[in-house]
C-alpha cells in the first residue's frame, strides 16, 4: 500500500539522501514535526544550549564536511538567536540550512506565544540580509519548488539559507513531492585566464596573498603548485592562516592585524597582487599605504561583490569557485614558456618572542603545534587571543587552522569546533578562545559533554577584554567597561558542567595539560591565566575619535 508523506517526511528524507548524518538545534512545539522525523530517518540531534552556537556547531559541521549543515529553532526568539550565526556562515561562505518554525497559517492573525509572523518577528524577512535565500513555505504543495532551490543555491553559492516553516505545514501530507538532489558544478571563469597567466609572467614583483577562500575550497595544493610555477611567495591574511604550511621556502608569512613585518613589507614593495579568495578587508590591508597599491591586481573569489574594488589598481577578476579555477589556470600554463624568476633570498618572517613576568599567550601559541598530533583542526575565536594565535601559531597541517577575522563574532570557535569533532571524530579537535568569549556561550561544553564529544577548549583568560581595552587605552586614554571586576574561573565552571578542568600558569603546566588532555579523549577545558599587560598585535588598526 502506498503511504502518504508529510512536509516534514519529504525534508528529512531528502536530507539524508544527501548525505546529511546530523542536526543541530533546540526543539519546541513549533519546529517539533521536523526534528522528530530527522531522529526517525536517522539523522542524530544535537540539543544546544543557545541557537547561536547551534547553528556555528552546523557551520563546524558543514566546513569539515564540505555538505549541507543543518541548524534549526523554534519561531520567535529561537529563530531571532540564530541570526548571528546565519550572518556568519553567510561571511564564511559555509551552506548552512537554517530552519525555523511559524505558528500554524490557519491561526496566522491570532497573537501567539513565539510570534513569527509580520506582526512581531517576521523570521523570513530578518533572515535575508543574512542569508543567500530566505523564505516563509505557506503551503505544503510550494515546499518542493521552495526546498529545491534552497538548497541548490546553498550548495552550488556556497553559503546559508532559511526557511521558515509553519507547523501545520510542516504536518501536511502530499500526494508527491519531487526533491532533486543538486549534483556539484564546476564553477570557472574562462575569460580572464590567458590575462592572468600574461600578467604573472610581466610582473617584477609578484606576491600572492593567499586568503580563506583557500581552506574553504581546499585548494592547498593548487595554491603551492602556482607558487612553484613562478617562484612568487606568498603571504597569508588573518582568515587565511594555514593556506600554506608555516615553513614552506616561499611562505613569507602573516600580513595585517596579527601579521609579520616582513610580509606587510612585501605587500608594500610589489606590483602585482594575486588575491586568492580574500576580500581585502581592513584587517588584511591595514598596513599596505595607498601610494603602493600594485600596478595590477589579480582577485579570485566566489563573491564579486568587493573584487576590483578595494585597491586602485587594474584588476583581473576571477569569480567562481577557487579551486576549480585554480585547476583550470594550472592547466592553461606551458611549462616550456615559464621563466621561472629568483625566489626571494630570506624568508625568515619570524620575530622575537616578548619577555614577561607572567605567561606569555605568543610563546603558547608559537609551540602548540609541537604538542598535539598533526591530523588536527584548531578553531580560533576573535579577539586578542585570535590573533596572536594568527601571528605565532605554526600550521603543520593544510587547512587545519580556522579564524574569522572578518565578521569576527565572539564565541563561534566554541561551537564551530564541536560540530567540526562531530563530522570529523578521527580528529584531534581543538578550540582556542577567551574569557569574554566563554562567558557568552561556554555552556556549550555542556554539549560536548553530554553527546560525547571530546573537543579541547583552551580559554585564554586575563580578566578582561583584552583587545577592546588596550586599543581604547591607545586611542582613547579610557578603559570603561573593558575589566571584570570578578573574573571568571573558568576550570570550575568547566567542571560543574562535566568537562575535565585545567589551570595553567606556566608553560610546563600547559604543556603538561595539553599532553593529558589529547590522551584522555574527552571534553576537556585548559585554562591559561596569561600576563594582562602583554600587547596583542592588533595595534596597527586603531579608531580614531577625533
Amino acid at each position: 500500500m502506498f503511504l502518504l508523506k508529510t512536509v516534514a517526511d519529504y525534508m528529512a528524507e531528502a536530507l539524508r539522501n544527501l548525505g546529511v548524518t546530523h542536526s543541530f538545534g533546540i526543539i519546541g512545539k513549533s519546529i517539533c514535526p521536523i526534528v522528530l522525523k530527522m531522529v526517525d530517518y536517522g539523522i542524530e540531534f544535537i540539543p544546544g544550549r543557545h541557537e547561536a552556537s547551534s547553528g556555528f556547531e552546523a557551520a563546524g559541521y558543514a566546513l569539515k564536511t564540505g555538505n549541507l549543515g543543518v541548524a534549526f529553532g523554534t519561531s520567535g526568539p529561537g529563530g531571532t538567536n540564530l541570526l548571528t550565526a546565519a550572518a556568519h556562515a553567510k561571511a564564511n561562505n559555509l551552506p548552512v540550512l537554517f530552519i525555523t518554525g511559524h505558528q500554524s497559517i490557519t491561526e496566522l492573525g491570532i497573537p501567539q506565544c513565539q510570534d513569527s509572523t509580520s506582526f512581531l518577528a517576521d523570521l523570513a524577512d530578518m533572515f535575508r540580509p543574512a542569508t543567500l535565500f530566505s523564505k516563509l513555505v505557506e503551503r505544503g504543495d510550494h515546499f518542493g519548488t521552495i526546498f529545491n532551490h534552497a538548497i541548490s543555491v546553498a550548495l552550488t553559492k556556497r553559503g546559508p539559507v532559511h526557511l521558515c516553516i509553519p507547523f501545520d505545514v510542516q504536518t501536511e501530507v502530499l500526494e508527491e513531492c519531487n526533491i532533486v538532489i543538486p549534483e556539484r558544478e564546476s564553477l570557472i571563469s574562462q575569460a580572464n585566464i590567458d590575462r592572468v597567466i600574461d600578467a604573472i609572467q610581466a610582473a617584477k614583483n609578484p606576491l600572492i596573498i593567499a586568503g580563506k577562500g583557500i581552506n574553504r575550497s581546499g585548494a592547498h595544493k593548487e595554491l603551492v603548485q602556482l607558487a612553484e610555477t613562478f617562484n612568487i611567495p606568498v603571504v597569508t591574511s588573518p582568515g587565511g592562516k594555514g593556506a600554506i604550511v608555516w615553513d614552506h621556502p616561499l611562505y613569507h608569512g602573516p600580513i595585517g592585524v596579527g601579521g609579520s613585518t616582513h610580509g606587510d613589507d612585501l605587500l608594500n614593495k610589489s606590483d602585482l597582487f594575486i588575491v586568492l579568495g580574500s576580500r581585502l578587508s581592513d584587517m588584511t590591508i591595514c598596513n599596505l599605504k595607498r601610494e603602493n597599491h600594485p600596478a595590477t591586481l589579480i582577485q579570485f573569489d566566489i563573491d564579486p561583490t568587493f573584487v576590483g574594488k578595494i585597491l586602485l589598481s587594474k584588476t583581473i577578476p576571477v569569480t567562481g569557485d577557487l579551486r576549480d579555477n585554480l585547476v583550470h589556470c594550472l592547466n592553461h600554463i606551458d611549462p616550456s614558456t615559464i621563466t621561472k624568476r629568483e625566489a626571494l633570498a630570506n624568508a625568515d618572517y619570524s620575530e622575537e618572542l616578548p619577555t614577561l613576568k607572567n605567561l606569555s599567550l605568543a610563546s603558547v601559541m608559537s609551540t602548540l603545534s609541537d604538542l598535539i598530533p598533526y591530523n588536527n583542526s584548531i578553531f580560533v575565536d576573535d579577539g586578542s587571543h585570535g590573533f596572536h594565535a594568527a601571528k605565532w601559531y605554526k600550521v603543520k597541517k593544510p587547512g587545519s587552522f580556522v579564524f574569522d577575522a572578518y565578521f569576527a563574532c565572539m564565541g563561534n570557535s566554541i561551537g564551530m569546533a564541536i560540530g567540526a569533532k562531530v563530522a570529523a571524530p578521527e580528529e584531534t579537535v581543538l578550540c582556542i578562545t577567551g574569557d569574554g568569549c566563554f562567558m557568552m556561550l561556554g555552556a556549550e561544553i555542556n554539549t560536548a559533554v553530554c553527546k560525547d564529544i571530546p573537543v579541547i577548549f583552551i580559554v585564554v583568560n586575563n580578566k578582561q577584554l583584552d583587545m577592546a581595552l588596550k586599543g581604547m587605552e591607545k586611542t582613547t586614554g579610557r578603559i570603561d567597561g573593558t575589566l571584570y571586576e570578578v573574573p571568571m574561573d573558568a576550570v570550575k565552571f568547566a567542571e560543574s558542567l562535566g568537562a575535565k578542568g585545567y589551570k595553567c600558569e606556566t608553560a610546563d603546566e600547559f604543556t603538561a595539560a595539553i599532553k593529558d588532555a589529547v590522551a584522555l579523549n574527552h571534553v576537556a577545558v585548559i585554562e591559561l591565566l596569561t600576563d594582562r599587560d602583554e600587547v596583542p598585535p592588533t595595534a596597527h588598526r586603531t579608531l580614531n575619535l577625533n
